[in-house]
Order: structure tokens, then C-alpha cells, then sequence
């Protein structure tokens, strides 16, 4: 009879424990695919990226956050408001993209459906779809050496 309820107790221990680590996290939208972060600064100190070496990367408020250092993540969650609304303002401060072509394929805008659309170093970026975001991510001088140019050629028309 003991050796029936061992084996219910852990039985039962052994789901209560297990269950929430085999649920999917609650997780929306703003967390599965938040905007690319604007900046070529560090949120807080507006340090340049990559100056105190590899960028601490967060998720909060719908954006990928960007911070130089681990230092720089305790200030950040001090007042997160604060410098969500630095990213606000970066998107909507962004100038519009000038093209018709995707950023990064030259590729029609709309032909694989709605556009993939965001800021960066305030520039409005146009992609034909998010995957084109790992080329980006890859060489962003590259692309807004790319959006400047077909600024200049929009502007002189």
C-alpha cells in the first residue's frame, strides 16, 4: 500500500513539473517578431554597436532592443518607457524609403505580398519579405549606401 502511494506522489509531482515546461510560452506577436532595432547606437549610453564588443540583444515593447554592453541592461529596465519611446520616435522620424524595388533583391515591392517594412539609422527600409533581413543584417552600410543613392537619383528627377 506505501509503495502504491509513492508511486501516485511521484507520479503526480512528476506531471505538476513537467506540464508547464512542455506548454508553449505565452508569447505574442510583439515577442515572435518584434521591429528591427533602429539604432546604430546603444539605447542608453549612445555608445556606436560593437564598441565594447558583441551587443547585448533584448526583445521588449514590440522592438529588438540593442545595448553595447550587459552594463547597459540594468539601466535600460530602470526606464523602459523612456527608451521605448527613443524607438517610437526613431520610426516615426525616419525619412521614406524612395524606391519601388526591395532594399536588399531588387525585387517588385508587393510581388511576394505586403512589404517588409522598418527603420534604420533614420532611414525607412523596404524589403520584398522579411527573409531578405539576414543579407541585411549582414552588411547595413552596404544598404544605406544603397537607400542614399536612390535618394539622389529620386531627387534629382
Amino acid at each position: 500500500m506505501n509503495c502504491m502511494k509513492l508511486t501516485t506522489t511521484l507520479t503526480l509531482i512528476g506531471m505538476f513539473t513537467l506540464v508547464p515546461a512542455t506548454l508553449p510560452a505565452a508569447d505574442t506577436k510583439e515577442n515572435k517578431d518584434p521591429k528591427p532595432y533602429p539604432l546604430t547606437t546603444c539605447l542608453v549610453t549612445g555608445e556606436k554597436i560593437g564598441g565594447h564588443g558583441k551587443p547585448v540583444v533584448l526583445t521588449e515593447g514590440g522592438y529588438e532592443i540593442k545595448l553595447c554592453c550587459k552594463d547597459c541592461t540594468a539601466d535600460f529596465k530602470k526606464d523602459t518607457a523612456k527608451h521605448i519611446a527613443k524607438l517610437d520616435k526613431a520610426y516615426k522620424d525616419a525619412k521614406p524609403y524612395p524606391g519601388k524595388v526591395c532594399i536588399v533583391s531588387d525585387e517588385a515591392l508587393g510581388g511576394m505580398g505586403e512589404p517588409y517594412v522598418f527603420a534604420y539609422d533614420g532611414r525607412e527600409m523596404k524589403m520584398c519579405c522579411k527573409s531578405c533581413m539576414k543579407d541585411f543584417d549582414k552588411d547595413p552600410a552596404k544598404f544605406t549606401k544603397k537607400w542614399d543613392t536612390l535618394t539622389a537619383k529620386t531627387e534629382k528627377k
